[in-house]
């Protein structure tokens, strides 16, 4: 399953932490923008929120959206288009 997982902490360290986490379930990981990840996991989106909430402050945010081959996208260079049409 390929899930948008975003990230929105101010703390550098937690952002690490969280990507250290996705790599380590993933079974493909691409990172679009800063705090945004592309991931393929049999995780699903609860697990994810969850392992994820404990590295963020109360009042920043946590989003995975489950992408089902329905998709726009604008702006990336060839290589990570590719990836997510292969992925989608």
């Amino acid at each position: 399953v390929l899930y948008m997982v975003a990230f929105k902490s101010r703390n550098e360290a937690a952002k690490a932490d969280a990507a250290a986490y996705l790599e380590t379930i993933a079974q493909s990981i691409w990172t679009g923008f800063d705090g945004v990840w592309f991931v393929k996991t049999g995780k699903n989106a609860v697990e994810i929120r969850d392992r994820l909430k404990c590295l963020s402050a109360p009042d920043e945010g946590i989003a995975i959206a489950l992408l089902a081959g329905f998709a726009a996208w604008h702006g990336f260079d060839a290589e990570s288009e590719k990836w997510l049409l292969k992925h989608l």
